[in-house]
């Protein structure tokens, strides 16, 4: 979704809550991610939007407000996940 959407305003940007700072970036080196990561070692984000597994998505809106979550993820609620996207980038 993100080379798909980033022209339309959207983000990405990965938390990692690692305490593991080289285990973390020896991940990164292997997969080469395309968005940005934020260490997190503390969890502070994660507690601030109320994760309660992992992984977690939360799409946030332009003012900043966290507008929907999402525990796990299942590839048969990708439309639900793009659509969701879709509404938001659509909101000024």
């Amino acid at each position: 979704m993100k080379s798909t959407y980033e022209n339309r305003g959207l983000t990405v940007v990965a938390v990692n809550l690692d305490m593991d700072r080289a285990a973390a970036d020896r991940f990164l080196t292997r997969f080469h991610p395309t968005f940005d990561v934020r260490f997190d070692p503390s969890g502070d984000l994660a507690e601030a939007y109320k994760i309660r597994g992992m992984p977690s998505s939360v799409l946030i809106d332009r003012h900043g407000v966290a507008r929907f979550t999402h525990v796990g993820f299942r590839p048969v609620d990708e439309a639900v996940y793009e659509a969701q996207v879709r509404e938001l980038l659509a909101e000024k």
